[in-house]
């Protein structure tokens, strides 16, 4: 049930899971179970809470039928806060014993799927083996588990050399993008940006120098887009960006800024001093849009601003029938 996770993050996360000692178990946010731990399994045959020995796939709300209220509270929580919760359900066996009796667990929501809330972890605490300074300590280790797990999941979708996101990252969240503009009928646009001649600079400066390129331009993305736009490079020496609540004519703007920050980079190298130019393809997401669909009307923009001269901001409707080429960037070169 975590196949759908990338497979770094999936095999991170059920390392963690199966490093604790304790009964564990990860939920979808709709309380769909996706792992547990051995130890799990073993805890719920000895309450009574189930005998299967693979509870992947059902509902939390199954396993734990006479719990429906309180898990309710543990998940509106994990989604609305962060932080590491305790709780307390009740097995089959203690149905009829004090709250003294009841099982108590900790829960925390982690990012598993995307930038966003995605997964539940439930540890079980063995009423035996808890005291107040123990539940304490497992709280502080589960919070470090968690802030590893997530610094290592932002580490796999980023490109190693420039800080942003990498291709798969991008393509991985932009249907969420295309879904959320459709749903709040909201503008979107989508651009692709890329060096211009940037083999000359490898070929006569070396890779080295070329990093050094890519690196910059990356760190101007990032510096130049709004905390909620994203940036990914895609290719060797190619960009693009999701710019949420932005129209078309207004994304046009924003990249004849950045395409003019771009021109008037100066970088040096080796005591040489080395200038780049950059092509911009911008689209907006259109109703019935798919990933592939934005992609390539941004990827034909971008051949087209290519074919004009280069250094030039073009943008294509989704027809392929409105093209804008701004030949003149309306900006001063004082």
């Amino acid at each position: 049930m975590t196949d759908s996770l990338p497979k770094l993050v999936a095999h991170t996360a059920r390392a963690l899971i199966g490093a604790i000692s304790d009964p564990v178990m990860l939920c979808a946010g709709n309380g769909t179970v996706t792992a547990t731990n051995k130890a799990m399994l073993v805890f719920l045959q000895k309450t009574g809470a189930t005998d299967s020995t693979k509870i992947d796939g059902m509902s939390i709300f199954d396993v734990f039928p006479t719990n429906e209220e309180q898990l309710n509270k543990i998940i509106s929580l994990c989604k609305s806060q962060s932080g590491i919760f305790p709780a307390t359900l009740q097995m089959p066996d203690t149905a009829n014993s004090s709250d003294q009796d009841r099982i108590p667990l900790q829960a925390s929501m982690l990012q598993l799927n995307g930038n966003r809330p995605s997964h539940i972890l439930m540890r079980f605490l063995t009423l035996n083996s808890v005291s107040k300074h123990r539940f304490e300590e497992l709280n502080a280790t589960l919070r470090n588990k968690n802030k590893q797990l997530l610094i290592e999941r932002e580490m796999a979708r980023k490109d190693a050399h420039t800080g942003v996101w990498q291709r798969a990252t991008l393509f991985e969240e932009l249907p969420r993008y295309i879904q959320t503009s459709k749903d709040q009928s909201t503008p979107t646009s989508f651009v692709v940006i890329d060096l211009d001649d940037f083999k000359e600079i490898n070929d006569r400066y070396g890779h080295p120098c070329g990093d050094l390129v890519l690196s910059s331009v990356g760190g101007l993305l990032l510096k130049a887009c709004r905390s909620k736009d994203k940036v990914a490079r895609i290719g060797g020496e190619e960009f693009a960006m999701i710019l949420p609540n932005t129209r078309i004519s207004e994304a046009q703007r924003a990249c004849q800024r950045i395409r003019h920050n771009i021109k008037e980079t100066i970088i040096n190298y080796d005591d040489q001093i080395i200038s780049i130019t950059a092509s911009f393809g911008v689209t907006e997401i259109a109703d019935g849009d798919d990933s592939e669909d934005v992609y390539k009307r941004a990827d034909y923009a971008l051949y087209s601003a290519k074919k004009a001269g280069r250094d030039k901001v073009v943008s294509v409707a989704a027809a392929l029938d409105d093209i804008n080429i701004d030949a003149d960037d309306g900006l001063s070169n004082d």
